[in-house]
């Protein structure tokens, strides 16, 4: 995990802090600065309107700004928040904020250390960062979540913005204290620093920002929305999904279906079903349950269309984004991922043209209620029931494929090319893990040749007018 690091040793808080007002000293109040680039002018207006918009309903709420700078978000946040306490550990950039929106009655401005603040415990409905915690070592930001946490009021929100596994912004810093973490790390220490067993954060969104994706390909621009619950609610779903795929059980599937991929087959079986969707470039895409990002990569590279992968994974999503990355930049523009549950996503309508899924909603009992907005263990059912299920959901032209013969075939030649690599894997594995992965496969050839398991492909149209079709694809187990 990331450290504030000095002369080689962890610097101790008053080090930090100094450290970091030297370094914020050298920049003028203004918007360039703030943002560190040369291109803020275009940016900030887009990134702003995107990022308010990822916010929960804060109507006339009380909302405390973290880093609140010049105040490019304050003015927004008090045009519909009840009061706004806005907070920098900068004078002269809380000044300048004050300097532009004093004629606001509802906001308090306030200079101070964000690692210092005291406020009682429900003071706040919302809470609201941007670009502050990868200013502060690991140990504050443990500190200032947990805080954070209780200054909430039960059920309240907390939003954080962050630049993530490396720079971003294109201005000429003589250092950069900057500790770009990943979101992997900031969902373990979000995850970690409940202050108790009767409060806890629960991540509800975490994605990149669209306005980077869209400039100049770049998806390391988080955001992340948690929210205060007690006695540690959790959804099942997402505690299962957090627990079974894990960077590393992710890493040693990959090495049965091959690199990006977690489902049967990878690549291989996934160019056969979308050969069906009658895809065109310009598209756009919806990926439920896109995993490591292999259809996000494979569909935007082929086809040319504009990828959404959604996952509830953390772990999925940060190697997914990380992989992005490294993709060339007018692939990187077509695709963003973001971490959230399905059920909960509030798309606006006709935002895809094709919902894409492999491998996912066998986790997903509700099943009618997805399909219409379109715990635990594996909710199957037949190939037929599918079909009856996207029926009542209102689609039209549903066409059902069994496969299951074709999976036993995949499921065999997959066991015997990962047999084949035994030393390789366990090399970096462990002996353990190499025999717990072949005895799964076999379980799913034995499951599927005694008729226990079965894999089936569909496909869907919604009617969007007497031309337009929109399509679903889905491949279950």
């Amino acid at each position: 995990m990331a450290r504030f690091i000095t002369n080689g040793k962890v610097g101790d808080e008053d080090t930090t802090r100094q450290r970091m007002r030297n370094y914020w000293q050298v920049y003028s109040p203004t918007l360039e600065s703030m943002m560190l680039s040369h291109d803020a002018t275009y940016l900030a207006e887009k990134e702003q309107s995107e990022i308010i918009s990822y916010l929960p309903d804060y109507t006339g709420k009380r909302v405390l700004e973290l880093g609140a700078g010049i105040g490019r978000f304050t003015a927004l946040l008090a045009g519909v928040a009840g009061h706004v306490t806005a907070v920098d550990f900068m004078e002269r950039y809380i000044e300048e904020n004050r300097a532009q929106h004093h004629h606001l009655s509802n906001i308090t401005f306030k200079c101070a250390d964000v690692t210092k603040l005291e406020f009682p415990a429900g003071s706040y409905d919302l809470v609201f960062s941007n670009w502050l915690f990868m200013y502060l070592s690991d140990e504050e930001t443990s500190q200032v979540f947990r805080r954070v946490l209780e200054w909430l009021v039960p059920g309240g929100h907390f939003f954080m913005r962050e630049s993530c596994y490396h720079q971003s912004g294109n201005m000429k810093r003589s250092e950069n204290p900057t500790l770009y973490r990943t979101p992997y790390e900031y969902s373990e220490m979000l995850q970690e620093s409940s202050s108790s067993d009767k409060m806890a954060y629960r991540i509800v969104r975490g994605k990149s920002i669209l306005t980077y994706i869209n400039y100049d390909g770049n998806p390391n621009q988080l955001c992340f929305l948690a929210q205060r619950v007690d006695e540690r609610e959790s959804e099942a779903l997402s505690a299962y999904h957090q627990g079974r795929y894990t960077l590393r059980y992710a890493d040693m599937m990959e090495r049965m279906s091959g690199y990006t991929w977690l489902c049967p087959g990878g690549e291989y079986t996934t160019r056969d079903l979308v050969m069906k969707l009658g895809l065109q470039p310009g598209m756009r895409v919806l990926d439920v349950g896109c995993g490591t990002g292999g259809a996000a990569f494979y569909l935007a590279r082929q086809y040319g269309v504009s990828v959404h992968g959604v996952d509830l994974s953390t772990n999925m999503i940060h190697t997914a984004i990380h992989r992005q990355g490294k993709l060339e930049r007018k692939l990187r523009k077509r695709i963003q991922f973001e971490i959230n549950d399905i059920l909960d996503c509030n798309f606006e309508n006709g935002s895809y043209d094709v919902i894409f899924s492999r491998d996912s909603l066998l986790f997903i009992k509700e099943k009618e209620e997805l399909f219409k907005k379109f715990y635990v263990r594996y909710s199957l059912v037949s190939v037929s029931r599918y079909a009856e299920e996207l029926h009542r959901a209102g689609f039209k032209d549903v066409r059902a494929e069994e496969l299951h013969e074709d999976f036993i075939r995949i499921h065999k030649r997959e066991l015997e090319a990962f047999s084949a690599s035994r030393q390789a894997f366990v090399n970096d594995f462990s002996e353990e893990e190499f025999c717990e992965m072949v005895n799964t496969w076999r379980d799913k050839i034995r499951w599927s040749e005694e008729a226990q398991l079965s894999w089936g492909a569909f496909t869907a149209g919604k009617t969007a007018s007497v031309t337009q079709y929109k399509h679903t694809g889905v491949g279950e187990n």
